[in-house]
């Protein structure tokens, strides 16, 4: 039974193809269902006539400031309820051998790094949340006190203070820099203490 189906399938295999007029079984009728493209912008036209079109994109104009002007708080930082102090290596391991363009060997792989040898966190990180009025009194004071501090918001609107203030304040887009600092709790302050990072959450 096996070689009679392979057989049968190699002897439709080796015929030529050929195509013919079969005829016509029950009634057909042109497709009536309309282009879906066509469909689409006739439904704009109509909402531009209303004024909707230009209602929706003025909608969708103030959602995109919303999110730019108050971003998504950073999960996992909550108020400081203890103060404490932990020093941080920002050191790394070279995972890849690095080279420069000429092929020359820049950090091997394997290689520790510690970016603090190369460069200096010049200014002091203080980390807050401005939805708490008392920790951005409490900013406001520390940038009285040291003016090159960099101010860096785990929740609230960045815009607002920097207008308030008249100076640029920043903001921990998707917790970056605390998720790599460790810091879960805020007031926070980063300084630079030789090879290592001081980190400092404060409870007010």
């Amino acid at each position: 039974m096996a070689r009679r189906w392979a057989l049968i399938v190699t002897l439709c295999l080796a015929m030529p193809a050929s195509a013919g007029h079969l005829g016509v079984y029950g009634n057909t009728w042109e497709i009536a269902e309309p282009d879906l493209l066509d469909a689409l912008m006739a439904k704009l036209k109509t909402m531009e006539k209303a004024g909707k079109l230009k209602q929706l994109e003025q909608e969708a104009r103030r959602r995109s400031l919303a999110t730019i002007e108050n971003p998504k708080p950073v999960p996992g930082i909550t108020k400081a309820r203890l103060s404490r102090t932990w020093m941080f290596d920002p050191s790394v391991k070279v995972q890849e051998t690095i080279k420069d363009p000429l092929g020359n060997v820049i950090a091997p792989a394997g290689m520790v790094v510690n970016p603090l040898e190369y460069t200096s966190l010049t200014k002091p990180l203080l980390f807050v949340d401005a939805r708490d009025k008392r920790q951005v009194s409490y900013a406001r004071t520390f940038v009285d006190r040291e003016p090159r501090a960099k101010v860096i918001l785990v929740g609230g609107s960045w815009l607002d203070l920097t207008r308030q203030w008249k100076r640029q304040v920043f903001y921990d887009q998707a917790g970056f820099i605390t998720g790599r600092f460790g810091i879960r709790h805020v007031p926070a302050v980063v300084r630079q203490q030789g090879k290592v990072l001081a980190i400092e959450e404060l409870a007010l």
